[in-house]
């Protein structure tokens, strides 16, 4: 194998901030969309999760947690500053932070919300309020960083691997209500934030839509130059 290879699932949010780390760091690899419920083996193969995302480097090294494949690609493309760490403002601690709330606790509340049918019909109001609770607490970081004219990320209003991370999340958390989530002015900077990938022009790229990767197929070449 000469290249990286990514299996992924264009609406998983873990996927899509797997795809956005590799494309914004100029990570050029094959896309291998996979059909959820008919898994190809050769992902089994090299994953006992065989769960998306999956990085098969050109090295053949497999990657299997989105957070590793982002870390792994930001390093990559000499990027460290999306880490944090530099002498003169360590932010690491605080991004992993973020990112483990995201992760561990509003995910875990986002697919009681959006899934509520999954889970037994669980109290789908009450989990979209608790996962409010910490897109308010977003919201409060973004604005005092616009109130004092500086750009709205989510640390030292600066772009990170926070909000790399974080973001496919909210998008899923909006998708559930569109209408409430656009109407609720409580959030009036988290939303101009998440508009800000919306509008990225990498998004189009990141959310294409491709076939189920099959191997008789061409690859399909993934990258800001395709």
């Amino acid at each position: 194998m000469k290249h990286n290879i990514l299996y992924s699932f264009r609406r998983c949010p873990f996927a899509i901030r797997a795809r956005w780390a590799l494309l914004n760091t100029d990570q050029s690899l094959e896309l291998r969309e996979v059909e959820l419920k008919k898994k190809p083996l050769e992902l089994i193969e090299i994953s006992k999760k065989a769960t998306v995302p999956v990085l098969q480097t050109y090295l053949n090294e497999v990657i299997d947690e989105s957070l590793d494949i982002m870390i792994w690609a930001i390093k990559k493309a000499n990027m460290y500053e999306l880490l944090g760490a530099k002498k003169e403002s360590n932010n690491s601690e605080e991004i992993f932070s973020l990112i483990k709330t995201n992760d561990k606790i509003f995910k875990y509340h986002l697919d009681r919300f959006k899934y509520a049918s999954r889970f037994n019909n669980q109290d789908s109001s009450a989990h979209h309020d608790e996962g409010m609770k910490i897109l308010i607490s977003l919201n409060k970081r973004l604005e005092f960083f616009s109130n004092k004219g500086k750009p709205i990320f989510l640390i030292d209003a600066k772009e990170s691997l926070a909000d790399w991370a974080i973001w496919p999340f909210v998008r899923q958390f909006r998708i559930a209500d569109i209408k409430r989530f656009d109407e609720n002015h409580k959030i009036r900077y988290l939303k101009k934030w998440l508009n800000y990938y919306f509008d990225h022009e990498s998004y189009p790229l990141v959310m294409k839509k491709i076939k189920p990767w099959c191997k008789e197929q061409d690859p399909e070449i993934f990258g800001k130059s395709n």
